[in-house]
């Protein structure tokens, strides 16, 4: 996992599941760099984390807001992109514009981000990219969702070669049980349905946050780990 006084940087640690990965970082007493939408809640979520944690505003979508809040700075440990763009769609039902906004959020944004921090990683320096679970089970109205995925792990594997020795590797977790958004749907009542999908997974029981958080320092600490997307699914894609 990352050591005291490293620096770590999370694209998307404002919120979702990027907010508690940042939390754990910087409690192992992390240099910590939160970037979200938002200059002014970039900078409230910053303070509320801790006196000495970063906040900045960046659109991934935007390249200007890349370059302006991520050209400058300290030298980087480690990298993680964990930003979403939930664009819910099938070939049907088909919106380009929407699903060109999710193409430029996981692919293109997220090379802009290390072609843009480049200057500032060390050749000890390892990237972790989000995906999702979707790149290799598609489900109702994934199109656009599984095609990016699929191609956060192209980004992961020719980045991995490009940069090395930089190690870059990818997570792609299935449904996180305990994300505020299913916490949300089981108070609606759908507890049910994720109970039902645990009980199909071989593990018999779905991801956690804390399980992605500790696969996330598990791909930034191992030496020996590059160009590996790791699925984390209770092996749900398996059934």
């Amino acid at each position: 996992m990352p050591k005291a006084n490293e620096h770590v940087v999370v694209i998307g640690g404002t919120s979702g599941i990027g907010l508690p990965l940042a939390r754990a970082a910087h409690a192992l007493g992390c240099m910590l760099t939160v970037a979200g939408r938002g200059a002014e809640r970039a900078a409230e979520v910053a303070r509320s984390i801790g006196p000495s944690v970063t906040g900045l505003h960046v659109e991934l979508d935007d390249p200007t807001s890349i370059r302006a809040a991520l050209a400058d700075g300290p030298a980087i440990d480690h990298l993680v992109l964990v930003p979403i763009d939930q664009c819910a769609t099938n070939i049907k039902d088909f919106k380009v514009e929407a699903a060109n906004k999710a193409l430029h959020v996981k692919l293109t944004g997220y090379i802009e981000v290390v072609h843009t921090l480049l200057p500032r990683l060390k050749p000890t320096s390892a990237i972790v990219l989000f995906g999702g679970l979707a790149e290799a089970k598609p489900y109702l109205n994934s199109t656009m969702i599984t095609v990016a995925n699929a191609g956060v792990v192209g980004v992961m594997n020719t980045l991995a070669v490009e940069l090395a020795p930089i190690r870059v590797n990818s997570v792609s977790p299935g449904l996180i049980g305990d994300s505020p958004k299913w916490q949300a749907a089981a108070k609606k009542g759908a507890q049910g349905v994720l109970d039902a999908l645990a009980a199909r997974a071989p593990a018999r029981h779905l991801a956690t946050t804390d399980d992605v958080i500790h696969a996330v320092f598990f791909l930034l600490d191992n030496r020996s780990v590059t160009g590996h997307d790791l699925q984390i699914d209770g092996g749900d894609r398996l059934v």
